[in-house]
């Protein structure tokens, strides 16, 4: 696997905080990589200081290989980013706004044409941006992001504010990303339901460290589930499996709920339950998603503080 993006044993201090402390956190190309934590953790510093608009005291992050601090203008030529609101000229068009960013990377005129239909805005280039809804102006500043072909795009919560429609929008264009143009997506959100949807590795930053790292495959599959399991014998398999020690709740005369199960663990109980003559009609999974593993994270976080 190649890295697009590498931060290694990366500090930062604002007067006495201590805010990044060891920061290490591989990115691979062609990912859309999500980067989680509560604000006040350094998820912003950290984009702060892999755009070159804060230095480091100590540490290295390295784009493609190379070290962003010792070559910082040829490093960043390869990023584009959108880390605030959308903002553009509203007595512009889409097409004299991206002439701006034309001319001033010397990209050429096919370049505008080519970003316009990435981000489904030909159809809006003569409007005014003024007129535009607050979906268009973030398609659009995406696009003005993804002129000349970034390898790398940092985006800061790029769904905020949006409604449902923009939010889809959004999403299935970020998705689409790394297989059309090749690009590495890395992204800041609060929103854990659409990062579910999008991210294909995430990183968890508390305390100024990442405390867990993995693909979204990986933490599926590693993560703790609920079995639900219906019979025409919920009593019985109910007490067959409090029996077995299983933290286990009947939901209803037909359905039992068995908590926090790995995947490899079920069809253990499977064979228990049936050795025991419960007849199985169903059982599934109900994974954990992505907003309850957090919420969990958190919670663990705030007990250990007290």
């Amino acid at each position: 696997m190649t890295w697009a993006l590498q931060f290694q044993g990366v500090h930062k201090y604002y007067g006495n905080q201590h805010v990044l402390r060891g920061l290490d956190l591989l990115v691979p190309e062609r990912s859309v990589f999500a980067f989680l934590g509560n604000n006040g953790e350094g998820k912003s510093t950290a984009i702060r200081l892999l755009l070159g608009l804060a230095k480091m005291d100590r540490g290295e992050i390295r784009l493609f290989g190379s070290a962003v601090q010792k070559n910082k203008t040829e490093s960043l030529r390869d990023v584009g980013c959108l880390v605030d609101s959308p903002s553009a000229y509203p007595n512009l068009n889409a097409r004299e706004f991206l002439e701006i960013a034309r001319c001033i990377k010397d990209l050429p005129k096919s370049e505008i044409d080519r970003v316009l239909n990435l981000v489904g805005m030909k159809y809006a280039e003569r409007v005014l941006i003024g007129k535009y809804s607050l979906g268009m102006k973030q398609r659009l500043a995406l696009g003005h992001a993804l002129m000349g072909q970034p390898k790398l795009l940092v985006l800061d919560e790029p769904t905020n504010g949006l409604d449902p429609s923009g939010i889809q929008e959004i999403r299935s264009l970020i998705q689409s990303l790394p297989e059309q143009t090749g690009t590495t997506v890395f992204v800041s959100s609060h929103q854990l339901d659409e990062v579910e949807k999008v991210a294909t590795h995430m990183a968890l930053l508390r305390g100024g460290v990442a405390q867990f790292s993995s693909s979204l495959d990986q933490f599926r599959r590693a993560s703790k589930a609920d079995l639900v399991i219906e019979t025409s014998q919920g009593q019985q398999a109910f007490d067959v499996l409090r029996e077995l020690g299983c933290e286990v709740t009947k939901v209803s005369e037909t359905r039992v709920r068995v908590k926090k199960l790995m995947n490899y663990e079920s069809w253990q109980l499977h064979q228990f339950l049936v050795n025991a003559g419960v007849r199985l009609q169903t059982s599934y999974f109900e994974s954990v998603s992505l907003e309850q593993w957090f919420t969990q994270q958190m919670k663990t976080k705030q007990t250990e503080a007290i």
